[in-house]
């Protein structure tokens, strides 16, 4: 009762705009693809982890931080940002590219870089402009975090969020309309990038963190020490602020799988969620 009266008062308080977001994920889809691309830069390579909020993305750019030369930024602003600059709409020149891509490359490195080559980036929501990102970046990768839908959307009417962009989670009809157009746009890019776009499953995460880990640093291309050891290995957790922080530090469990059984008859709008990712 206090999760629904809570998320009623932060749905009204919110306003999420429905109606801006419906147009923006229909203009990403009809956008024309970017005929302009850097030259991929050998120092300097971004991970890309999106998906819904919620879906497994801290968990796996933890351990996929662990081993050497991978630097967990977290959720990083730039790309969002660097999408509604006016140059960089329409058909962005190379000009303008090769200064899109600095000022991310300078943002993800910061002062504290210790000449790591990939970076993390966990904000879910670039999905929404993955074009860009591998325009910017064609060395890129874009790992798709997908998770059960039931769990996902209960995880997020669950949790208060401090960003207005994640107004939508307050709502169980504005959740399924997220969701919704995150596989649209996911299905829209993989059509279009499929070499550098990989799915991963939250539940696979959790069964075998290792196999997972290792087979996308194949794809990657990080090296992998031979004994899997770097996963157990104690590094340093780079900054993280997001909500799932306390549970990126616990060991890997299965606590979180089907919880949203335990909450189907209090939470009847669950069943209008699809139960299983399509």
């Amino acid at each position: 009762r206090h999760f629904r009266e809570g998320n009623a008062i932060r749905h009204r308080l919110t306003q999420w705009p429905r109606k801006a977001w419906r147009r923006m994920v229909e203009a990403r889809l009809a956008a024309d693809p970017i005929v302009q691309s850097m030259e991929p830069a050998h120092d300097f390579t971004p991970i890309f982890i999106v998906g819904m909020p919620r879906s497994g993305t801290t968990l796996l750019a933890e351990l996929l931080s662990r081993e050497s030369g991978v630097c967990n930024r977290g959720e990083q602003p730039w790309l969002a940002r660097l999408a509604q600059l006016p140059d960089l709409s329409g058909a962005p020149g190379r000009a303008a590219l090769q200064r899109a891509a600095s000022i991310y490359a300078a943002r993800s490195r910061q002062d504290d870089a210790m000449g790591e080559r990939w970076f993390i980036d966990k904000q879910p929501l670039n999905f929404r402009y993955v074009d860009l990102a591998l325009a910017l970046f064609p060395d890129a990768k874009v790992i798709h975090c997908q998770r059960n839908p039931r769990d996902t959307a209960l995880s997020l009417w669950m949790q208060c969020f401090l960003e207005d962009v994640q107004g939508y989670a307050y709502d169980f009809a504005d959740i399924a309309t997220v969701m919704r157009d995150e596989r649209r746009l996911m299905t829209h890019w993989r059509e279009r990038y499929p070499d550098s776009i990989r799915a991963v499953h939250y539940e696979d995460v959790v069964a075998a963190p290792q196999e997972v880990a290792t087979s996308l640093r194949a794809w990657i291309g990080v090296s992998t020490q031979p004994d899997g050891a770097s996963l157990a290995r104690a590094k340093p957790i780079n900054t993280i602020s997001t909500a799932s922080l306390w549970q990126a530090r616990q060991p890997v469990n299965s606590r979180s799988i089907g919880r949203w059984k335990n909450y189907a008859s209090a939470v009847p709008e669950l069943l209008g969620i699809p139960g299983k990712q399509e």
